[in-house]
């Protein structure tokens, strides 16, 4: 199983009106000046979307206090995750990045065994073996308060740990049963963050350090301590607790009322590289237009460029910026109610799910719609970036545009088909030429479609593919409501009454709202797709596809994930559509050692120097 993290991209800048969110910010204030640290050169300034800034700085964080930039440019900026992912544009583990090496196996693969390189906090101590014993006392009893806990993963499936004294740089974990050494590094080791026991390991501001976290009621007064001082944004430049960080920089200045940050170098980082820059700024806005005009008038190193201003591209290009579009880890669908009690057994046929995909034209939607800034998804593993886990038999969509293809599969299977009308059952039945189990005669295929607020261009989306299954007569109402609505309403059908029982086709796919693996998790679909999954509201329950996320999660064998993903690429347990481009990024000449862009929206600001 899989987490998933909403990803609010910045690709596509839409529907303005509404994200209008942040009180007005002089530039003059975003751009104040301080004292540049000694050995170090230059400011560089990152753009923030509107309404989309940091507010939580403890990399451990519950799911309703996350965010993109709190988890990808902010947290960990300060605090470095055991083990780091994303290397040369790809969603792939990096070891010289990361404070753990390589971990080995024993006990018949249960047990897992990590040395950890020599880091250093900034007040002088290392970082030990107890800072991680740290993180999982406290894992282990909030777990249900931490956004990357999915229940019978870490730390559910571990039956012991040991983090020896004598050894102070290991530490070792005893599974519940032996796993892929592959997807136990992507979705369970990934998880964990060594954090500074030594300062935070207490329950109060003027309390005294001490080892509380070993006791159940001392955890859980040391985690109400340190939330509460996370969820306290005014004194995250100035409180002690987060000036104590393993990362390449430290944070001197926040505006919780805007979200403007800036962070200096940490000047006793130990890890590899070391920060050229002497200021990182990032810079909030009220609209795209606000940040589109300060990055015409150059004052963003790193900024965006909104959709609704694709045509000045050139103006950048001309002037020697680069402009890169920004994939994230990610695909895009939407859902079928498998439960509903009314049209559920007609979602269960694989034919008609065939016949709907083979009218959702993605090159159409990508190049009429949103001008080149999506790109088609046909399964769980995205076409882009690149990854190893996609396979040859998946980089091709299975089911391309066809109305004559999507007709002959309606009326090969008993369908009367009524272009521009409602298609009715006139053959009755389980066999391979009749409508299905469940579908009686005169059965129509007319549906509703619930579809989120807040996008013209996603509305024009659905629009498309609606007009273009009204071609073979699926006849499909289109019901806009507001994301959080819909989100409300997507559980599975139970009892036969509930929100779970109404809803048949659900559609929250704008920008800022479809799935990612954020920050590294193996690409299985296990969470949308696999039989009981949490993200398996629409009730898809497919035997074989079990059995192959099983494989997955006990086989480190790469290439059972593009077997599965090529599985599920046909069998259709969603519907596909194109997933956008995290944002297309105008940056700067001027900034050096950007590098690719990294798909688990990571920035690495101390590669960076200004000229």
């Amino acid at each position: 199983m899989i987490k998933v993290r909403i990803n609010h991209r910045r690709s596509l800048r839409l529907g303005a009106a509404v994200l209008l969110l942040l009180v007005p910010m002089s530039l003059a204030l975003l751009q104040a000046p301080t004292a540049a640290a000694s050995g170090y050169h230059g400011t560089a300034t990152f753009a923030l979307p509107p309404g989309e800034v940091p507010n939580y700085i403890s990399p451990f964080v519950s799911g309703p206090n996350s965010n993109n930039q709190d988890l990808f440019q902010f947290e960990n900026f300060l605090y470095r995750p055991l083990f780091w992912f994303g290397k040369s544009g790809e969603p792939v583990i990096n070891y010289p990045l990361s404070i753990g090496k390589v971990p080995t196996y024993s006990d018949g693969g249960r047990t897992v065994t990590i040395t950890m390189n020599h880091y250093t906090w900034s007040d002088g101590q290392p970082v030990t073996n107890r800072d991680i014993e740290f993180w999982m006392n406290l894992l282990v009893a909030e777990k249900e308060n931490y956004v990357g806990y999915v229940p019978g993963n870490i730390p559910d499936d571990i039956t012991s740990m040991s983090f020896p004294a004598a050894s102070p740089y290991q530490f070792s974990l005893t599974f519940n049963k032996a796993y892929s050494h592959l997807w136990l590094l992507y979705t369970q080791l990934s998880e964990i963050f060594p954090i500074p026991q030594q300062t935070w390991d207490k329950t109060s501001a003027g309390g005294a350090v001490g080892n509380y976290d070993t006791t159940a009621d001392g955890v859980k007064a040391v985690y109400t301590y340190i939330t509460a001082q996370a969820e306290d944004e005014t004194s995250y430049s100035t409180n002690p607790l987060w000036q104590v960080v393993d990362g390449p920089f430290k944070l001197s200045a926040f505006a919780p009322s805007t979200g403007y940050a800036a962070f200096v170098p940490n000047t006793a980082y130990t890890g590899p590289q070391k920060p050229h820059i002497a200021k990182l700024e990032e810079l909030p806005f009220t609209s795209d237009t606000a940040e589109f005009d300060a990055l015409r008038s150059g004052q963003i190193e790193y900024g965006y460029l909104p959709s609704e201003e694709r045509s000045q591209a050139h103006y950048f290009t001309s002037r020697g910026y680069k402009i890169v579009k920004w994939p994230a880890f990610g695909f895009n669908d939407f859902f079928l109610n498998f439960t509903n009690p009314k049209v559920g057994v007609i979602f269960k046929q694989l034919y008609l799910r065939q016949a709907m995909q083979s009218l959702i034209d993605q090159p159409k939607i990508d190049s009429n719609v949103f001008g080149g800034t999506s790109y088609p998804t046909y399964g769980p593993v995205p076409i882009i970036p690149k990854t190893p886990y996609l396979s040859r038999a998946a980089e091709k969509n299975p089911y391309p545009y066809s109305v004559s293809a999507a007709k002959a599969l309606l009326s090969s299977h008993g369908w009367s088909v009524h272009p521009n009308g409602t298609d009715t059952c006139v053959r009755p039945g389980s066999s391979n030429h009749e409508c299905g189990a469940g579908i009686a005669k005169g059965r129509q295929l007319d549906f509703t479609e619930d579809v989120a607020t807040g996008s013209a261009p996603f509305t024009a989306e659905v629009e498309v593919m609606q007009s273009a299954w009204s071609e073979v007569g699926i006849h499909v109402q289109l019901q806009q409501k507001p994301p959080q609505e819909i989100f409300s309403n997507l559980v599975p059908c139970s009892g036969g009454s509930g929100p779970g029982c109404q809803w048949q086709i659900d559609n929250f796919g704008a920008p800022g709202s479809t799935p990612t693996y954020s920050p590294q998790y193996l690409p299985d679909g296990a969470m949308w797709f696999e039989t009981g999954g949490s993200d398996n509201p629409q009730g898809f329950n497919d035997a074989k596809a079990n059995a192959m996320i099983n494989a997955v999660e006990t086989n480190s064998n790469p290439a059972l994930v593009g077997q599965l993903d090529a599985y599920l690429s046909k069998q259709l347990p969603a519907l596909w559509e194109p997933n956008y481009y995290y944002q297309v990024s105008v940056i700067r000449s001027k900034l050096h050692g950007v590098g690719a862009q990294d798909p688990d929206l990571d920035i690495y600001p101390q590669t960076w120097s200004v000229s």
